[in-house]
């Protein structure tokens, strides 16, 4: 169960007022990830999430696939459900895919879902369920209509659908449930906000409608704790609940007490809330505060359920299953990095937590010229990052430095990036489940680009120019 922008302090067990009492129910029965980091927006995450590979190899590292871009991830990379799939499992999603939407390869059912319901694309309207005047909402490639209900309390319903009435109950299943909340548009029912009259925190605040579009949220997944109960399935099912990112401030969420939010590299943008729940084999109420990363999921998840993984490829994520269920408490070797393009304003940050080291680049791209700064973070003495240690540890920046450009080498251009407005004329479809290029269409060999011979000449020519500047 994947959140969409939801603050660190945004539900019940951490200590908000919003109610959540669903997503306490799973802390209180599961394990608290304390240390729970993604990345620091929507499709990196979510690439991880089905690949455990990091973003920047995928080259999605720096994007959000917008409605008019026609990207996506690789088609040889091995999905998640592909394994669960493979394995004879029967897999469903219900949700927010924002992983590919033009041709059919890139869409859900071909990525390894037997049941899609849901929607393409992001910041998808709640009621209408419009992204840039085009229609999106579908199962199994085709329209459904919901024009006027909630789309929340539809992902609610049809994910214990699938769970009491669709799935094939002689097989075991998976299913991914990517909300649309609490994203913005800020759209909630009004009984809802009604409920939040404390949320007028300043004129023209959005608190209260984030607080009402969480609480909707909780709903849903209450509806799918119901039909596990129902079902007599919920003690042999890991359910997993976190969120993409940090809470995005300017529309009302709270990641105290951590710093920034979503788009940023700072803690309250990377590292989310999660819980994990098995009542059959982890511990009610145990807390895990070693790093797990969303690279993690896939080796840990297909070890947790006896899955093969399923690909050749090499994985950036570590099983944490030990760790997980208190079994082998484990220290993750090695160094996480994180990549965030803020569109309009043309910046940039890097970051890379090594040890007790977090180091923080930040990139302004200015008209006629390029600023650049370093902040050095302890995160086990200064979790809240309030003390910047750069002039007093020079030799750990270098190091630091140096980790994040050699990271960076491992996909030079960096991929694909945020384009906030679609190009020239573009218009959208009346449609989106109407223009997805069928299979057959699709030549099946991949383009190599110019070649060897060309790639060579352009570098010579034309070297870093277009890309970003890192120091």
């Amino acid at each position: 169960i994947l959140a969409d922008d939801l603050g660190w302090a945004d539900v019940g067990y951490h200590g908000s007022d919003i109610e959540t009492p669903h997503i306490d129910r799973l802390a209180k029965e599961g394990v608290k990830l304390n240390r729970f980091y993604a990345t620091p927006f929507c499709s990196p995450t979510r690439a991880a999430l089905m690949t455990g590979r990091d973003p920047l190899k995928l080259g999605v590292a720096y994007s959000v696939l917008m409605p008019w871009e026609n990207g996506g991830v690789s088609l040889d990379e091995h999905f998640l459900p592909q394994s669960f799939q493979e394995a004879g499992y029967n897999t469903a999603m219900v949700g927010k895919w924002h992983l590919g939407h033009t041709i059919e390869q890139h869409t859900p059912n071909a990525r390894g879902f037997d049941h899609f319901y849901g929607h393409m694309h992001t910041q998808v309207s709640y009621f209408d369920h419009q992204v840039a005047n085009g229609h999106d909402f579908q199962e199994n490639g085709k329209p459904v209509d919901h024009n006027g209900e909630y789309a929340t309390d539809v992902h609610g319903e049809q994910a214990a659908r699938f769970i009491t009435d669709l799935r094939d109950k002689t097989k075991p299943f998976m299913l991914y449930i990517p909300f649309l909340a609490p994203h913005s548009p800020m759209e909630a029912p009004e009984e809802l906000k009604d409920k939040y009259p404390f949320r007028l925190d300043l004129p023209g605040s959005t608190r209260k409608t984030y607080a009402a579009m969480v609480d909707s949220m909780d709903q849903a997944i209450g509806k799918v704790l119901t039909a596990l109960d129902e079902e007599g399935v919920a003690d042999n099912t890991i359910v997993l609940f976190f969120s993409d990112n940090g809470g995005f401030e300017n529309y009302g969420s709270d990641n105290g007490p951590y710093r920034g939010g979503k788009l940023e590299v700072y803690e309250g943008g990377i590292r989310v809330t999660a819980v994990m729940r098995w009542p059959e084999k982890l511990a009610a109420g145990s807390e895990v505060d070693e790093i797990v990363s969303v690279m993690d999921m896939l080796p840990t998840l297909t070890h947790a359920a006896g899955v093969e993984k399923g690909t050749e490829k090499e994985i950036d994520g570590v099983n944490r299953w030990s760790t997980i269920t208190g079994e082998k408490v484990l220290k993750r070797e090695g160094a996480l990095y994180f990549a965030s393009n803020i569109p309009v304003y043309n910046k940039f940050q890097l970051g890379v937590i090594d040890g007790k080291w977090k180091l923080v680049q930040n990139i302004d791209h200015k008209m006629t010229s390029t600023e650049f700064d370093n902040q050095l973070f302890d995160l086990d003495a200064d979790p809240y990052e309030k003390n910047d240690l750069t002039d007093d540890h020079p030799a750990v920046v270098k190091k630091l430095n140096k980790k994040i450009n050699k990271w960076r080498s491992l996909h030079p251009i960096g991929g694909s990036y945020v384009k906030i407005n679609p190009h020239p004329g573009w218009r959208a479809p009346k449609d989106y489940a109407d223009v997805i290029i069928p299979a057959e269409k699709i030549e099946e060999a991949p383009h190599e680009g110019f070649g060897t011979l060309e790639s060579i000449v352009l570098q010579r020519r034309y070297g870093e120019k277009g890309r970003i500047k890192y120091e």
